[in-house]
């Protein structure tokens, strides 16, 4: 039997353990309160302060500095990009607030500068997504150069050219003919001639303390990827003003803001405002002239960084320019509708209501408009054309002929997944995988066999084309009130698109994750987002 003598401690014990737990329960209810509350503090875009080595080869560890990093092994993902070339995407593979430590990846050996055969190193910017993405990409001064291992392959087997020589005998472009014979020894589409002419002119001016001249025995003078002579007559486009009668072109300005063979800083400048740089347009230009029936020379650009409508005829007294690139009859456009017609993907069938549309049907209609609807920019139909004038400038051109406009491809909707975490701010990007954009000048970019317009970058079964505008996508005007919490129902079941999120607009598509991670920076339409002061639904954030 057990005394009442041993019992009775042992209940004064557990009455002292009682009182203890009520004592601490309110302390601990108000500690979960408060991490709780700072959990659902606003998040804050990352900052990267220093990047270490920065000289780093590929498959080696980066390692960034900054503030706002997730804690945690691959939650931040590292992009990186050159000057004029596309983002490719890392997961940090260790990761704290202030610290990340990300592999150099392999892939990002198709962005590097090439030089003959061969890849040279190449500084890549650095910007982070963590919860959201960072504001810009990183300084020069903060930019890491990136080499390949020791030993790694050319770019292509052909072994390289043989040495250059500037001398009367020696061949600077390998055609073979000798420098003394031959007009121009670089193939720049410049003549030596013309090419010293400016030099003296230069040398003339500024005096013999010039460091970069035209070089006869180059493409490329200053070294910024675009070729003199696509500089010189982009400049010299620029420069026809147009008023003179009869018209004549301005001689070659020789100094900024004009595209520049000697600026070796102007290659990520648009300079004729329709959005695509110097390199961009170049890259276009190289795209265009190897096509069947066109060829390489300055006589016609197909693409300069001097004009907005590269396709003109000159009218009137003074030669004005005029656009001749009609948006109705599109050679690029119809090429494009009759793959759609010839592969299968003329008609999608959406999997959230099973109803099958043209993939032009941008309002799901069950109908393609010719003509712009009250209320919206452009047609259906001839999409393209975004200032609804019939002609078709260089941005608003699809020269791939994969559906997609070359703005849209190069800065817009389908560039990559930061256009839209920078447009619509409220919102949080798709995190657990970063899909890569498309290419302005590769009509199947991830080469599937799909052609870029008809593909589904986020693979949720909604081709990018349907998800290139969520306006287009409402169905709705542009002027439609209808987006108040108080003014009527503000959702649509196509109303949030978005090309790299599987969960937008359906969050039950295939690609969308099943199960959700709890705590903040949970991507859309999972973010908890509350209406704004103004009444707006986060499920109906908008471009207006």
């Amino acid at each position: 039997m057990t005394s009442l003598v041993r019992i009775r401690p042992l209940l004064r014990l557990a009455a002292f353990v009682a009182a203890l737990c009520a004592l601490l329960a309110p302390a601990t209810a108000g500690a979960s309160v408060h991490a709780h509350a700072a959990a659902k503090k606003k998040a804050k875009p990352p900052v990267v302060t220093s990047v270490r080595p920065m000289n780093v080869e590929i498959g080696q560890t980066l390692e960034i500095r900054g503030k706002y990093f997730i804690r945690g092994r691959y939650k931040n993902t590292v992009a990186f990009k050159r000057d004029g070339g596309k983002a490719v995407f890392a997961k940090a593979k260790i990761g704290t607030a202030k610290m990340l430590r990300v592999t150099v990846p392999a892939k990002l050996k198709n962005e590097f500068k090439k030089s003959g055969f061969f890849y040279v190193p190449t500084r890549f910017r650095i910007r982070i997504l963590s919860k959201k993405f960072g504001k810009k990409f990183t300084a020069p001064s903060k930019s890491p150069v990136v080499a390949l291992k020791p030993g790694t392959s050319p770019v292509a087997v052909t072994p390289p050219a043989p040495p250059v020589s500037t001398a009367p005998e020696g061949d600077c472009d390998h055609d073979g003919t000798p420098n003394s014979r031959d007009a121009d020894d670089d193939n720049d589409l410049l003549s030596d001639d013309l090419e010293n002419a400016i030099n003296a002119t230069i040398i003339a001016k500024y005096g013999t303390g010039i460091t970069t001249l035209m070089n006869t025995c180059s493409t490329d003078s200053d070294k910024d990827g675009v070729e003199d002579g696509y500089e010189y007559q982009s400049a010299r486009d620029l420069n026809d003003d147009e008023f003179q009668s009869p018209n004549a072109y301005l001689p070659y300005p020789g100094k900024r803001p004009y595209a520049n063979p000697l600026d070796n800083g102007d290659a990520n400048t648009d300079h004729d405002g329709d959005s695509l740089t110097l390199w961009e347009e170049q890259k276009l230009w190289e795209y265009t002239y190897a096509e069947p029936g066109k060829h390489r020379g300055l006589d016609e650009l197909y693409y300069s960084d001097g004009t907005k409508y590269s396709i003109y005829t000159r009218s009137g007294p003074n030669g004005r320019r005029v656009p001749a690139l009609a948006a109705a009859g599109y050679d690029k456009q119809v090429d494009f509708q009759n793959w759609l017609a010839s592969s299968g993907y003329q008609f999608v069938t959406l999997p959230d209501n099973g109803e099958t549309y043209e993939i032009y049907d941008a309002d799901r209609d069950h109908s393609v408009s010719t003509t712009t609807q009250p209320g919206y920019l452009h047609s259906e139909r001839y999409y393209l054309d975004t200032s609804d004038d019939g002609w078709l400038a260089d941005d608003e051109r699809d020269e791939d002929a994969d559906g997609l406009s070359n703005y849209v491809e190069s800065h817009g909707t389908t560039s990559d997944a930061s256009w839209w975490a920078l447009k619509y701010t409220r919102e949080h990007p798709f995190s657990p995988v970063v899909y890569s954009g498309t290419d302005l000048a590769d009509g199947d970019s991830d080469g599937d066999g799909v052609r870029d317009g008809a593909d589904d970058q986020d693979h949720d079964d909604i081709p990018n084309l349907m998800e290139l505008s969520r306006k287009q996508a409402t169905g709705r005007p542009f002027d439609d009130p209808k987006t108040k919490k108080d003014e009527g129902d503000p959702s649509q079941p196509m109303g949030r698109v978005n090309p790299f999120n599987p969960c937008l607009p359906d969050p039950n598509s295939r690609t969308c994750p099943t199960y959700i991670p709890f705590g903040g920076g949970v991507w859309a339409p999972f973010d908890g987002l509350p209406y704004d002061s103004e009444g707006d639904d986060p499920d109906y954030l908008v471009l207006n």
